[in-house]
């Protein structure tokens, strides 16, 4: 038996769980308090914009954890990291509980961002130790899907705490919720990285290994893709509690359900797409016809709204295909870039991390900038459509 065929047998069902629920702790920390942002404005006496600014900090503190966390990774291993950065998620969850004004929730969020990267950037490091590159396309999509139940079930849980009490219970729910993960890392997650295959922690070293990844054409081209893929979900996830609460005049409830079938879609389309590459479909031809979906369906919603009136369900119904397509994208587009990104799987993961959260970060603080209105979620979608495909074509690849 090979060494890769004993790696892969440490990637059990009982792990992705586990991995699905480190991955998701970043997308609980936005998507249950997504229904609470009007409540926010309205208590902290802000804007909207000012509000959403709380998911660009978050996105940043994300992509910042992500690189800090990649050379610790190849230093230290995989465990003792991921358990200090849950932590600090715990952490920063209840200091954001405890936010007396919106400055505060700004720094509580950015810690809580901090601690929540180590949950991204482990678990895909982890993968890229033990399989290829078909399985680790199965694993990340099979993750995906498992991940995504946390968009289902986050909004509904956050608009049911809304339904009796007020928004700060979100975040002590969080901060539980990051306990029972830490408990459950401390007892499951291995140690992928053997002590021989670990890096020197100095500025040489680690200068080296991320100047190699930035001049990867192919790996730079892929992550950038990521990214801008990243970007496409997140200004729909900051944007859209306020276009359907205050334009569409939803509950934070009816919103709660509407945000769960969209992220339902991306499940479908994430089972959808792991069936195809077991069939033997490439991962770079079902990037290429996911990233075509969502870009298509984004700019045509936007074309709508500019020539007509469009009541909440054409546009509800063109938004969620643009969102659910990225079912066939988020999966492959990661393995993709993971694959050509080389050994030091920590450092990748981190480039990748990094490219994935701050150009979210910066699209949305761009976004927030401009006056909430039905045609500019569309559009910043659709242009962040465009370049990750204009990314993939200019990546050269032709052999995945």
């Amino acid at each position: 038996m090979n060494t890769q065929q004993t790696q892969t047998r440490i990637i059990t069902a009982s792990l992705i769980m586990l991995m699905a629920l480190l991955t998701a702790l970043d997308s609980m920390a936005i998507d249950m308090y997504l229904p609470a942002m009007p409540d926010i404005a309205s208590d902290f006496q802000i804007s909207s914009g000012k509000v959403q600014q709380t998911l660009a900090i978050f996105l940043a503190g994300l992509a910042i954890g992500q690189g800090l966390y990649g050379p610790l990774l190849d230093r230290y291993g995989r465990r003792l990291p991921l358990l200090i950065g849950i932590v600090i998620f715990i952490i920063g969850s209840i200091l954001s509980a405890l936010a007396p004004n919106v400055e505060w929730m700004l720094a509580a969020r950015f810690i809580q961002a901090i601690g929540a990267s180590a949950g991204l950037v482990t678990p895909r490091a982890i993968v890229s130790d033990t399989c290829d590159l078909k399985d680790s396309a199965r694993v990340f999509s099979l993750l995906m899907n498992a991940m995504m139940l946390g968009p289902i079930l986050a909004p509904m849980l956050g608009g049911f705490v809304l339904g009796f009490g007020e928004w700060r219970v979100i975040f002590y729910i969080i901060a539980i919720i990051g306990g029972i993960t830490l408990l459950w890392a401390w007892q499951q997650v291995p140690e992928t990285l053997a002590i021989e295959k670990r890096t020197p922690l100095n500025l040489k070293a680690i200068a080296k290994t991320y100047g190699g990844q930035f001049t990867n054409r192919t790996f730079m081209c892929y992550a950038m893709a990521s990214g801008f893929a990243m970007s496409g979900l997140f200004l729909y996830v900051g944007g859209s509690s306020f276009i359907f609460r205050e334009h569409f005049a939803l509950s934070a409830t009816h919103f709660s359900y509407l945000f769960a079938l969209n992220s339902a879609g991306l499940v479908i389309f994430g089972a959808v797409a792991n069936r195809l590459l077991v069939k033997g479909l490439s991962a770079r031809g079902l990037l290429m016809i996911g990233m075509a979906m969502h870009t298509g369906f984004a700019l045509l919603l936007f074309i709508l709204t500019q020539s007509m009136t469009l009541s909440i369900v054409p546009y509800a119904l063109l938004l969620a295909g643009a969102i659910s397509a990225l079912g066939f994208v988020l999966g492959n587009v990661t393995a993709l870039t993971m694959h050509y990104g080389g050994p030091q799987a920590g450092a990748v993961s981190a480039v990748m991390g990094v490219l994935q959260y701050l150009l979210p970060a910066l699209m949305g603080y761009v976004v927030s900038l401009f006056a909430q209105s039905i045609s500019v979620l569309p559009l910043a979608i659709g242009i962040c459509g465009l370049m990750g495909i204009l990314f993939i074509f200019a990546s050269q690849d032709k052999t995945a």
